[in-house]
């Protein structure tokens, strides 16, 4: 969410580099009031406890940022920043242990988006990886299982493609600059899921960052961190998509691996981590909806997907939007409609999971 102070924490990002450690030092140091921080002096960095690297890393480019520039940047490639914290953060990055203090957006996440599936592979993905990656995905993007991958060649592109051909949201996670779709080659796809309005293009890098390979790895725990569990369709004996497996597993989040023939290369990681006991084997679509609990979730999901517009059940929606909650008599009253067709309808709303009844007739909105 863009306020007032957003420049001045986007010209501390590009000064300082803003790890979580950083971040957390600066705002309560400063109270939250990072123009302050911006314009502070060496010594009061020292009283915030910021490393030397960063102190002196900040106070010679500081001369050079100009924070409106910064913001004026983000703006131009149509992202929003949304920083750990505040309420619009995503919630299932805030329990992990190295969240991203700002996370660049273009698109926009929604609460929907969660509990989501990662979805990594081989760049490299063989015409077996193809086959299970479009038969496992499309059976959960069919349910509107939000999909989560790094735009990469291979896995993460078909992981991102199967959803979409399904209707179905999907976030991309980059690893270089928001204002950047990179991998070239993947452009038009990822200008499709902002087109469509079916999901964003995340980053935690500032525009014009330069592009370095160490920054792919580390955007990897974004990928995981954003999901509830993260399949892995294929991977060598040494890859980035084991490096995703390793840091699911280490933040308690589940792990599926696809198994692979024994004589194929990029089998050798997905094999492994089956016989580790590290990932769980995955066989099918309903089994992974199954061992993440994503049944009901599916089901209103979809429910949520196809939200009536127009008819009883639209109309008996509407009623929700100015109360909480509604006591069924006070629907009664306000519903041009009889009794028992109200009743018949919020019966099918709460099958559908879009309403609930709390108790003694009281319904409230529940998605």
């Amino acid at each position: 969410m863009i306020t007032s102070s957003t420049k001045y924490l986007l010209a501390l990002h590009r000064g300082l580099s803003l790890t979580f450690n950083r971040f957390q030092k600066l705002n309560q140091f400063f109270d939250g009031h990072f123009e302050k921080a911006f314009k502070a002096n060496i010594s009061d960095f020292q009283n915030a406890e910021i490393d030397i690297k960063g102190i002196e890393k900040f106070f010679s480019s500081r001369n050079k940022i100009d924070p409106n520039k910064e913001l004026e940047l983000l703006e131009k490639c149509n992202a929003n920043v949304l920083v750990f914290g505040q309420n619009d953060y995503p919630l299932p990055l805030q329990n992990i242990s190295n969240p991203p203090s700002l996370l660049f957006v273009r698109g926009e996440i929604q609460e929907t988006d969660f509990p989501s599936l990662s979805v990594v592979g081989s760049r490299k993905i063989s015409s077996y990886g193809k086959r299970v990656l479009a038969h496992l995905v499309g059976e959960l993007a069919s349910q509107n299982i939000t999909i989560v991958s790094g735009l990469a060649f291979g896995a993460d592109a078909l992981a991102h493609r199967t959803a979409l051909a399904h209707n179905c949201r999907t976030l991309a996670v980059l690893g270089n600059g928001i204002d950047e779709i990179y991998p070239q080659q993947n452009k038009l796809l990822g200008e499709e899921i902002l087109q469509k309005n079916l999901g964003a293009i995340i980053s935690e890098y500032l525009p014009k960052t330069e592009l370095r390979p160490e920054n792919f790895p580390i955007r990897n725990r974004i990928v995981a961190g954003l999901s509830k569990g993260t399949l892995i369709i294929e991977a060598a004996k040494k890859s980035g998509t084991l490096i995703t497996a390793s840091l699911a597993n280490d933040m308690g989040r589940l792990v599926f691996a696809v198994p692979g023939e024994i004589f194929s290369k990029n089998s050798i990681g997905t094999n492994q981590l089956l016989y580790d006991g590290v990932a769980h084997p995955a066989l099918s679509g309903n089994q992974l909806r199954e061992d993440l609990g994503f049944t009901s979730l599916a089901q209103k999901k979809s429910a949520i997907h196809n939200l009536p517009k127009t008819g009883i059940e639209a109309e008996i929606l509407k009623v929700f939007e100015s109360e909480e909650k509604l006591h069924i008599d006070e629907i009664f009253r306000i519903c041009p409609f009889q009794n028992t067709v109200i009743s018949s309808n919020l019966m099918l709303l709460e099958i559908k999971g879009l309403v609930k009844n709390i108790g003694n007739q009281v319904y409230v909105k529940d998605f």
